[in-house]
């Protein structure tokens, strides 16, 4: 026999025909264990779905202000703009802060450990508590609780710079796991089609989902504000301490002049006339001062009116009556499945470690 015709039997043999009846054949045989994976599958499946609690789902959708009002002042020369593809945004009012980046500020740490601090009420546990308080209550009565919490008694709260030289927000172990779970908490979600953004809070207790809503929208607008009309209020705080002080010299050349006035009434010299001119020239330099800087703090005080950001809710947040999960049943399905081809792969391994153990006659 040649190497060729040796070569071409050694592949006949190593190749293996797989047919449907055989498919059939394999699946009937097997099905007893088949059945016996899935029931296993679905057990598993239903303790993991059972250890997991019911979550509430809040949402709150509102309309933010794109843009402030001088967003179109530049006209022509913002299409023209365009049309080269420049952006002049920035230049024509625009927030450097746009609505579709809003949802960055519900992950940020300073968000979540604002929101951790405010008191929420529980319907479950019919009290009222800060949300972190609810957080490890809740966290402390699921049926594998004491796996993740076995350790705890033993951590040592160390802050890693206790001088605080470098500034920055430090967090404990255990602060950084309840900003985890308030950034998988607190989601928003913006539509760019439509200008829509939906504020979503996903939490075990109905009345606590409402509340983060609340709460997360209140966070956002307040935070959109202030940034909105930093600037403007501070030039409002320092021309209202502009304007004290120029009333004071306007009051006090105002006294001083009349004072003048009275204690030489009669005189007609005409060094009183110089001093009287000069307490006059006084008087009308720090009344037009004062009347001045008057108008200008009424202007900064109508540009943050103007710069203040319109959120128009669309639907206000509102206690679910129904849970949004876990989906228990299709949790437990998919451990049947999983249960399944799980079965089905072991047996099939170990239908191939047969055939090339079994010596061949």
């Amino acid at each position: 026999m040649s190497v060729t015709e040796e070569k071409s039997e050694t592949h006949a043999e190593d190749e293996i025909e797989i047919r449907l009846s055989d498919i059939v054949q394999f699946l009937t045989h097997n099905r007893l264990r088949i059945f016996v994976g899935a029931l296993a599958g679905l057990i598993i499946g239903g303790l993991y779905a059972f250890s997991k609690p019911n979550v509430y789902t809040a949402q709150v959708t509102v309309m933010p202000e794109a843009q402030s009002k001088g967003a179109g002042s530049l006209g022509s020369l913002g299409s023209l703009a365009g049309l080269a593809g420049i952006s002049l945004d920035n230049l024509g009012g625009q927030d450097a802060i746009r609505p579709d980046l809003y949802p960055n500020v519900l992950q940020s740490v300073p968000f979540a450990l604002d929101l951790l601090k405010r008191p929420v009420y529980s319907q479950q546990l019919k009290a009222q508590m800060p949300l972190q308080e609810f957080i490890k209550r809740i966290s402390g009565d699921g049926l594998f609780s004491w796996l993740s919490s076995s350790d705890d008694s033993e951590k040592v709260v160390e802050k890693s710079d206790p001088k605080n030289f470098s500034q920055a927000i430090q967090v404990t172990k255990e602060q950084d796991d309840l900003i985890k779970q308030v950034q998988k908490s607190a989601s928003a979600v913006f539509d760019k089609k439509t200008g829509i953004l939906t504020i979503s809070a996903v939490e075990p207790d109905p009345v606590v989902a409402a509340t983060v809503a609340r709460l997360s929208l209140e966070y956002l607008t307040n935070y959109i504000t202030t940034y909105r009309t930093e600037k403007a209020r501070n030039q409002v705080d320092f021309l209202v301490q502009q304007v004290g002080e120029a009333k004071g010299k306007y009051q006090s050349s105002e006294y001083a002049l009349s004072n003048y006035r009275d204690r030489n009434r009669s005189l007609f010299l005409n060094t009183a006339k110089i001093e009287e001119q000069r307490l006059q020239a006084d008087y009308l330099l720090a009344q037009s001062v004062y009347s001045e800087l008057s108008k200008q703090l009424e202007q900064a005080k109508i540009k943050v009116q103007e710069e203040t950001p319109i959120f128009k809710t669309l639907e206000p947040p509102s206690v679910p009556l129904r849970k949004s999960g876990p989906k228990r049943t299709l949790i437990m399905l998919g451990f049947a499945v999983a249960g399944v081809f799980l079965t089905v792969a072991l047996l099939v391994v170990r239908l191939i470690f047969r055939r090339h153990l079994t010596p061949v006659a």
